[in-house]
């Protein structure tokens, strides 16, 4: 089953065109877009007028990363947000002809002029993007050999990992959102809207029920942070642990290391739930199979099971983009 669309915006990329540009719809790949990350927002509801997300650009250093203000009128022309995975047809990049490739679309938040139906859409693996009037899109489910015929050798398999990033994403954030009282003991990665690095690593600790924030402790200075998925981008990390996780399986965790014992070999130790304060043991217990039902029906729900990849600017692609007009 395809993945369901999700509110919260972190974690996904964007599609902007300033207010400052001029726009025909003619030149509709000439508007300037600009494309990249989303890794912090101010507000749950992306409807709020007040909303600000913080971004990241294609091809430029994250530290050149800025606040927006998304609704703002002197802001932007358009900015979009992706919904969701498809297939889409492209214009084959190794050969002649066209071909079909997992894409992006995206939702609008802001146009202040009027598409006339193109939807632009973002190939995974080299960005390409394309608008496009096809209304026959169909969502990506898994990696169909049928579907994908036309890629072939290392070109299939770095669409087919990409498309593996993208779909464990997705369940990772899916994880973090609802079923957070199963993830004491797991290791995430944080990102770190202040500071001098991109992101820190941390092992959730605790979480709060009423506002699902998650208590993290930080790495690198042994601190506490109450951190919200929603607002502040996160992913669990750790060969297999999405999967397992999926699956209703206990992974082997690695602590996480204190200062006087950086030297030692770690032990592993699967994650045990923390007794919330003024549970009594039955309570507790309950509480253990209440999380584990959530995951069933994360479970049921078909999410695809994927693993983990650590998603760097490593080989980041030029902020460069090729343009095609279809309809």
């Amino acid at each position: 089953m395809a993945h369901k669309y999700r509110d919260e915006v972190v974690g996904k990329r964007f599609l902007s065109v300033s207010a400052s540009s001029k726009l025909k719809l003619s030149k509709i790949s000439e508007w300037g877009w600009k494309a990249g990350v989303i890794r912090a927002a101010t507000h749950k509801d992306n409807t709020n007028k007040d909303l600000q997300v913080l971004v990241e650009y294609d091809g430029l250093e994250w530290q050149k990363r800025e606040w927006v203000s998304v609704y703002r009128e002197d802001m932007f022309k358009v900015f979009m947000v992706e919904s969701g995975l498809y297939w889409a047809r492209r214009p084959n990049p190794h050969g002649s002809g066209t071909l079909l490739w997992p894409a992006l679309k995206f939702t609008t938040l802001v146009a202040r002029v009027d598409l006339k139906g193109l939807q632009p859409l973002e190939f995974l693996h080299d960005q390409y993007l394309l608008f496009s009037s096809d209304s026959q899109l169909q969502p990506y489910k898994e990696w169909d050999p049928g579907l994908a015929g036309g890629l072939r050798g290392q070109a299939a398999a770095e669409v087919r990992e990409a498309a593996r990033v993208w779909c464990e994403a997705q369940d990772g954030q899916r994880i973090l959102l609802t079923t957070p009282s199963v993830l004491v003991g797991y290791r995430v990665q944080v990102y770190r809207s202040e500071g001098t690095t991109q992101f820190y690593t941390a092992v959730i600790v605790g979480y709060n029920e009423t506002n699902r924030e998650l208590t993290v402790t930080d790495d690198t200075v042994l601190e506490e942070h109450n951190e919200d998925p929603c607002l502040l981008q996160m992913r669990l990390i750790g060969d297999g642990v999405v999967e397992s996780i999926m699956r209703g399986e206990e992974v082997g965790i690695t602590p996480r290391r204190s200062r006087s014992s950086v030297a030692a070999t770690p032990n592993h130790f699967p994650p045990t739930a923390r007794r919330r304060g003024g549970e009594s043991g039955h309570q507790h217990h309950q509480h253990q199979l209440q999380s584990q039902g959530e995951v069933r029906k994360l479970r049921r729900n078909h999410i695809v099971q994927t693993t983990p990849s650590s998603n760097n600017n490593k080989g980041k692609k030029s902020s460069e983009v090729k343009f095609l007009m279809c309809c």
